[in-house]
């Protein structure tokens, strides 16, 4: 099976942690030959088996969609998808926004969707059918948040000015009064200094930015750190194929302005089981994802017959 992969308006960062991409040389052991091309080479002059388009498409994230360079990006899409109708097109709605699907104007009925951070229910992503979504996440790489030095803070949470206008500021506020808690317009620490301070952190706050998931709770899930979310991020499936509950895998805030409290309560001597239980079950539930093994059965149940 061979995927061409046309990519616009994403860093190489980013496709590298792509799992199509990460395990791409096992992957073409397995007969699935995957090649990357940018959306002004070749691509689109070439037949595949399949097609997997990876644009930028959140509009309402000025600082990364460019409409500029991605409205020709649809047009010769629309051109290609005329020229080798019998090539699969692989819909990617690849954004941590989980409603509305962003991907709506390359599907056409029938087409496979890749979707990111999907809801549990999934009839609330119209008009993708529930039957052809599957889920699937980045690859993450080590815990990052780990020190062998003592905790200073019960909680903290240290981001950028995403997302609703004012809401990170409202998280990073009430945090601060427990913790550390900042918000600014550009990241105030090197990603070392961040991570060596959330090391020293009992409990990750992770609010929600353009959408209800981040690499935050991944960081936090993968070190061993309970994590306290909002309540639209309880509601997506944040690690493919689990189901997370609140109270059990992570901790839920309905209001910023309620942190405060519940991390005190938290923070308790006396939970201190509870709490370190949690924080193992939202561990064991990251590391149960394999993205190797969902690109396996992904392409296997995409594959030409």
């Amino acid at each position: 099976m061979h995927v061409g992969v046309i990519t616009e308006g994403i860093s190489e960062h980013e496709i590298a942690a792509q799992p199509w991409i990460y395990h791409r040389e096992t992957l073409a052991r397995d007969g699935v030959r995957i090649d990357v091309f940018p959306a002004d080479g070749d691509g689109f002059e070439q037949g595949f088996d399949a097609m997997l388009l990876h644009v930028w498409q959140d509009w309402r994230n000025p600082r990364r969609f460019n409409a500029q360079r991605i409205l020709p990006v649809m047009q010769r899409y629309a051109v290609y998808r005329a020229r080798f109708p019998d090539t699969v097109q692989i819909i990617l709605n690849h954004v941590d926004m989980a409603r509305p699907p962003y991907a709506t104007a390359y599907w056409r009925p029938g087409d496979p969707v890749l979707y990111k951070t999907p809801p549990y229910d999934r009839s609330e992503l119209t008009p993708f059918p529930v039957e052809t979504i599957w889920a699937y996440e980045k690859v993450w790489g080590a815990p990052v948040y780990v020190s062998a030095e003592p905790l200073l803070y019960q909680a903290g949470f240290v981001g950028t000015a995403s997302g609703p206008r004012g809401y990170r500021q409202r998280v990073a506020a009430a945090t601060a009064t427990v913790g550390i808690g900042q918000c600014t317009a550009e990241r105030p620490y090197l990603r070392v200094e961040h991570d060596a301070l959330m090391a020293r952190c009992r409990i990750i706050v992770c609010p929600r930015g353009w959408g209800e998931h981040s690499g935050r709770h991944w960081d936090a899930w993968m070190s061993g750190k309970p994590v306290l979310t909002d309540r639209a991020c309880a509601g997506v499936e944040m690690i493919p194929g689990q189901e997370l509950r609140a109270g059990e895998h992570f901790l839920v805030f309905d209001e910023p302005e309620e942190i405060p409290d519940l991390v005190s309560d938290w923070c308790r001597p006396s939970r201190a089981d509870e709490l370190a239980a949690i924080a193992e079950r939202g561990r064991q539930a990251a590391l149960a994802y394999d993205g190797l093994e969902c690109m396996r059965q992904f392409f296997a149940r995409i594959a030409p017959r």
